[in-house]
């Protein structure tokens, strides 16, 4: 059980980083890629905050906002412009890419490349029957669980979420209809920026950062939607649920070193078995194939 709990944890940290990732590729098709650039200074900024002595609360605030508008600027400054010169997924692929890379390099000039903490002292420890957890792990919990909660609300019952599941499901008909699409795009990329540095800051708060998890962080992401379905909203959740459960049980049976290993060896069997993850659904064209 005491695995199970630890992997149930390390999956929604997971959850919210995939929901920040989905948000903006359902939507506008675009891979953010440069959400691992937001995950990687986000901490970095909070950490300055504390150091300059500000309260914990300004300083994850100060962090969070700089999060959010760090991804909106992806938008205005990059991937907009693209999409109005109509250029392909690999154009914004690419650029997205060099975002990240850009920002990596500007955390290491100004902070170095040496991993810091956010969390100074020994960490206290709560027994709940036979399950052992730390304040850290039932922090990340609650926190994790009320954004994933807020999320799906809004998601479900705001006329915003309406329009967002709409233009997710067909982006070009949605467009056809004359809805708003520039600022359903600067919303997506700012909810995106927003889990994104909650994600990032749950997670150096318990483990420590440097400037290279990011990408890593970000690709774990992927995966997770990728195993949940890449064309549901929901399967961010289901992916990162399970992806934190099964990485979880690989460093008990075998060892951490084996995490990354084993999660993309479970991508490439879902894309051989199930290309379209747990909640996709086949293509007109693939059952076309499959029944002949």
């Amino acid at each position: 059980m005491q695995i199970i709990a630890n992997g149930l944890i390390a999956g929604l940290t997971i959850v919210v980083l995939a929901l920040a990732f989905v948000v903006v590729y359902l939507p506008t098709r675009v891979f953010h890629l440069a959400l691992g650039g937001v995950y990687a200074i986000v901490p970095f900024i909070a950490w300055s905050c504390w150091q300059a002595g500000w309260p914990w609360y300004w300083a994850i605030t100060v962090a969070i906002i700089t999060g959010v508008l760090i991804s909106l600027a992806g938008e205005l400054f990059n991937h907009a412009p693209l999409e109005l010169k109509q250029a392909s997924w690999g154009a914004h692929l690419v650029s997205s890419l060099g975002i990240y890379i850009i920002i990596v390099q500007i955390v290491a000039l100004i902070w170095g490349t040496e991993s810091k903490f956010l969390r100074r002292g020994v960490d206290a420890v709560t027994a709940i029957g036979n399950i052992r957890l730390t304040q850290t792990q039932m922090v990340t919990a609650v926190v994790c669980v009320g954004a994933i909660a807020l999320f799906y609300i809004w998601l479900k019952s705001t006329n915003l979420g309406l329009q967002f599941r709409a233009m997710a499901d067909n982006p070009k008909q949605f467009a056809l209809q004359g809805y708003n699409i520039l600022q359903l795009r600067r919303i997506a990329f700012g909810i995106s920026g927003l889990l994104g540095a909650i994600a990032s800051l749950l997670v150096a708060y318990d483990v420590g950062f440097d400037p290279n998890t990011g990408l890593v962080a970000v690709l774990l992401a992927v995966v997770a939607a990728l195993i949940g379905g890449r064309q549901s909203f929901w399967g961010a959740l289901i992916g990162g649920i399970l992806l934190g459960i099964v990485r979880s049980q690989a460093v008990w049976l075998l060892d951490a070193r084996w995490q990354d290993a084993i999660t993309f060896m479970i991508l490439a069997i879902f894309l051989y078995l199930r290309p379209n993850g747990i909640l996709g659904h086949k293509s007109r064209l693939e059952s076309e194939i499959r029944n002949r």
